[in-house]
């Protein structure tokens, strides 16, 4: 970026931003099963294609004199790309397992860093030429350049453990909605994040040790800043495309002529089997996979005979037998001095909070109440 016009380093932002604006109008317009993560993840993209866009105005030596590198253009879009990079990728990993509210209060103050900057960036007329930490400004300008860049440069930084966490939780909030959660996918989401971590650690460091070192140094870690973006960029767009059966759902699913739809008693027994005689639903982390391979079926069999026998998706199957278990323990007089929890456990459930409402939506009463009530009609029917 120091001496020709869009050389090696120039042609690969440029590719990556192609790539960016690609991939986020390709996640706008691909049907979705969860519509918000699709687009958070598309948003999250547009900010990627936005920075580099205005990394190379305003480090570009041809692109420097521009027009709109003198203008508050570049630097409000590198410091609003930079700082909403976070909250998006934030918001992408939680909303994989709930619905996010974004007009509440407690999710608008994601928006002050990047807020804080453009006001900074307006009140004090910081253009693009003044951004570069190297530019002579007056007192007041130079310290107003030097909260924007904190704030771009620690940003983010806190973030990348806010996803981390979210990241942490995606398990156990997945098992409280659904059975299993792919543990590649819980690893390939940690994979990625750490690219961001060192990505914006490298970043932070080079900002503050950036003035004691010699202008090549500086530039070489600009550089590999910037390399890092696009090993970001594909990590995530690997992470979205893993998460296809819950989020972006970008394979279109076969064609099955009614011919085909006629399912094989056989595999209808060998599922009943593996329910009625193995309780395969009774294993906390049973997936489709693992359940498929222990009942000695494919994946794909198994499916077919949820969907069109049961009328259900592996999951609410899953979860509808585990409910079937608890009910019956619950009122199962060998269960009567085993506590709720313990049940629940029993069952398949992994979590207290989330078996509880999903029993009470689907019976009406708690698990307390229901035990209560059917020990008070056993007692009935012994007095009569």
């Amino acid at each position: 970026m120091r001496s020709d016009f869009l050389n090696f380093h120039d042609m690969t932002l440029v590719l990556t931003f192609v790539e960016c604006l690609f991939l986020g109008v390709l996640l706008r317009v691909l049907p979705s099963k969860r519509v918000q993560s699709r687009y958070l993840l598309s948003i999250f993209f547009f900010l990627v294609a936005g920075w580099v866009a205005a990394t190379l105005f305003i480090w570009n030596p041809a692109l420097q004199t521009s027009f709109i590198n003198h203008t508050l253009i570049t630097p409000l879009l590198l410091s609003s790309c930079i700082l909403l990079q976070g909250p998006c990728l934030y918001f992408y990993l939680r909303s994989l397992t709930e619905h996010i509210n974004m007009r509440r209060a407690y999710n608008l103050i994601h928006l002050v860093p990047a807020l804080l900057a453009a006001l900074v960036i307006v009140l004090f007329g910081i253009n693009g030429a003044d951004w570069v930490p190297t530019s002579i400004l007056p007192g007041h300008e130079k310290k107003a350049a030097e909260l924007c860049w904190v704030l771009v440069r620690v940003s983010p930084l806190i973030y990348v453990f806010a996803c981390f966490y979210a990241v942490y939780q995606l398990p156990r909030k997945y098992q409280h909605l659904y059975s299993s959660l792919s543990t590649f996918e819980i690893k390939l989401s940690y994979l990625v994040l750490l690219g961001f971590f060192l990505h914006w650690l490298w970043a932070c460091i080079g900002y503050f040790v950036g003035p004691f070192l010699s202008q090549d140094v500086n530039d070489l870690m600009g550089d590999t800043e910037d390399f890092l973006i696009v090993l970001q960029v594909n990590g995530l767009f690997v992470l979205g495309l893993k998460n296809a059966r819950d989020l972006l759902n970008l394979t279109q699913p076969e064609i099955v002529k009614p011919t085909e739809q006629v399912l094989d008693p056989k595999k209808i027994e060998m599922l009943e089997k593996a329910v009625q005689e193995r309780k395969l639903h009774m294993e906390n982390n049973i997936n489709l996979e693992r359940f498929s391979e222990l009942a000695g079926l494919k994946p794909k069999d198994v499916s077919l005979v949820v969907n069109l026998h049961y009328k259900l998706n592996f999951f609410e199957f899953i979860n509808g037998l585990r409910l079937e278990e608890a009910k019956r323990m619950l009122i199962a007089p060998e269960f009567e001095d085993v506590s709720i929890l313990d049940i629940i456990y029993k069952s398949g459930f992994n979590s207290q909070s989330a078996f509880q409402r999903f029993f009470k939506k689907v019976v009406g009463c708690t698990p307390t109440e229901y035990r209560r009530l059917n020990a008070q009609t056993h007692k009935s029917e012994v007095a009569d």
